[in-house]
């Protein structure tokens, strides 16, 4: 089996068992660029040694994060156990570990100035939810337009870390936001998807958010190694701060240990200075959104 004849097979397996929010061209081109490694004319040959010696290159490299390397393990590995049928011994694979530094978290008054410099009503509905609600951006970026439940102000989580269902709190703010958003956009799409690709057959990939964000961030200058996550953080202080206890939070994040959560104690000591809730401050941001774009309802 050659290269192409590999990826041909490797491409029809992962269409049939892949996800909207792990599109099949990740894995491709993931795929291809370990094979164009390999450089070999069979690639029915292949044992270990390669998968090992690319991973160890990559990591050498310092290029990219202990988790992108063991998402590449993930894959290379479902090319070698779907799309080869080989069966290698995985204990001299290697896994890197992620180091685990406490998390980060926006002052009120940087999330302030972050929001400050959002008047797209997509950007501002997106990022607003993601603080309002506390949610990982794979989670936003998958709801669906039946998953937001006005009457009880809840967000329903249906696939979240580890397929749990949850739900989640749904700012005053943040439902005003995405339904001035839906009203702008029009972003009607077969899958029901709140933010559906620009294709409109699946949810939006998290990267696109990830751009946004970035550029968002450079217009604040603010210096701090900040992403999407770091609004999950915000959500998470501001609501322990405010006077919610520890199990509480732990509920609304999902998280499968409280020690995942009780690093939240240490971001609410760092800053003392607010103790608003979450639906305050979201409630400030909007307002200052509305003064900025007075035509928006």
């Amino acid at each position: 089996m050659n290269k192409d004849q590999a990826m041909q097979s490797f491409l029809k397996i992962c269409n049939s068992e892949a996800s909207p929010k792990a599109p099949c061209q990740t894995y491709l081109l993931t795929a291809s660029r370990f094979l164009e490694y390999c450089r070999t004319a069979d690639v029915a040959t292949l044992d270990e040694s390669p998968f090992r010696d690319y991973l160890l290159e990559l990591h050498a490299s310092g290029s990219l994060s202990p988790v992108t390397i063991n998402h590449h393990n993930s894959i290379i590995r479902f090319l070698y156990e779907v799309t080869l049928e080989k069966n290698i011994n995985y204990k001299h694979i290697p896994r890197f570990k992620k180091h685990k530094g406490r998390p980060t978290a926006f002052s009120v008054g940087e999330l302030l100035h972050f929001f400050s410099l959002i008047n797209n009503p997509m950007h501002f509905a997106f990022f607003l939810t993601l603080y309002g609600s506390g949610l990982r951006i794979s989670e936003l970026a998958s709801l669906r337009t039946d998953d937001i439940d006005s009457k009880r102000m809840l967000i329903h989580i249906r696939e979240g870390k580890g397929n749990k269902e949850r739900y989640t709190p749904l700012t005053e703010a943040g439902l005003m936001a995405l339904r001035h958003y839906w009203k702008t956009y029009r972003p009607v799409n077969p899958g029901g998807y709140l933010f559906p690709h620009r294709d409109r057959t699946r949810c939006a990939g998290r990267y696109t958010f990830d751009k946004m964000f970035k550029n968002i961030l450079f217009k604040a200058q603010i210096s701090m190694g900040a992403t999407p996550h770091t609004l999950r953080h915000c959500f998470a202080t501001h609501t322990l701060q405010s006077g919610t206890d520890l199990m509480t939070l732990k509920e609304m994040l999902s998280h499968a240990s409280i020690s995942s959560t009780s690093v939240y104690i240490h971001l609410s000591l760092v800053d003392r200075s607010n103790k608003r809730s979450v639906e305050d401050v979201a409630a400030e941001i909007k307002a200052m959104y509305d003064l900025r774009n007075p035509s928006h309802g």
